[in-house]
């Protein structure tokens, strides 16, 4: 069975989606195999990796139950399922949720050796992430270190636990705090409150950055538009953290060097 993770927030603006690139871009870099499917109508995802999309192809194999529409890129490791405002009509062709396990099932029936499959999803709890849920046994919640971020969460994680019914399979798996500042109070109370409400599940932080804001317009993952900046190291570090959850099992030796070294950045 595929290793499938949603990365997931009904707020929008706290680092979905560059976070669902990156991480994949990352999980490319350490030698996995990555397939990144583009669920969200924008297309962002496609167009940070550097490929333009209508999302035709894509609604067109969720319409036929279908294997998905997977193109190379130019990313290490990675393939994409792309996607774009066709895709925003998805969820006119069913009714009822009766559609809400067409994106596993397409899956299913997709070729490829591929370690992991990330999805970004859309900020909304419809068609495009219901179908996303379903098909996942992990879940990644980016969240803004802000008052409103923490509210949005926790909107979330009663998504998640009420989908459960549905997907017994599903689990909460992090909480990445992106956008942080570590200069602000807030930051700092908002991520005492995330320790205890996740124990154990609080990933390392994604600090605020330039390059991370610069990177989707070069169609580039900050790893390759700007190998040596805070948001790539962050990301690197979120990644090997993220790995022996993911994987299930401990790192090598060397692995866990470079981890205690990018934690000191």
């Amino acid at each position: 069975m595929k290793k499938v993770v949603s990365v997931v927030n009904l707020k929008g603006g706290v680092g979905k989606t560059t976070t669902a690139v990156n991480l994949a871009a990352c999980w490319g870099e350490i030698g996995k195999k990555v397939l990144l499917i583009d669920m969200d109508p924008q297309g962002s995802a496609s167009i940070s990796v550097g490929i333009m999309n209508e999302g035709g192809e894509l609604l067109d194999a969720l319409q036929r139950t279908a294997a998905l529409p997977v193109v190379s890129t130019q990313v290490p490791g990675l393939d994409l399922v792309p996607s774009g405002m066709t895709m925003a009509t998805a969820g006119l062709w069913f009714s009822n949720g009766e559609g809400n396990s067409i994106l596993y099932q397409c899956l299913e029936q997709t070729q490829g050796d591929w370690d992991l499959v990330i999805i970004d999803c859309p900020p909304s709890l419809g068609f495009h992430t219901m179908n996303s849920l379903m098909a996942s046994q992990h879940v990644l919640i980016p969240v803004e270190t802000s008052f409103l971020g923490l509210n949005g969460l926790k909107q979330m994680v009663t998504a998640i636990e009420t989908f459960k019914l549905r997907n017994p399979d599903i689990k909460i798996e992090a909480i990445i705090p992106c956008r942080a500042q570590r200069r602000r109070r807030i930051h700092w109370d908002i991520m005492d409150t995330l320790k205890e409400m996740f124990p154990g599940k609080v990933s390392p932080i994604i600090r605020e950055n330039v390059s991370l804001a610069e990177a989707p317009g070069l169609g580039k993952p900050v790893i390759l538009s700007d190998r040596i900046s805070k948001g790539a190291d962050d990301y690197r570090l979120v990644t090997l953290w993220l790995e022996d959850i993911i994987s299930g099992v401990q790192q090598d030796p060397v692995i866990n060097q470079v981890r205690q070294l990018l934690s000191s950045i």
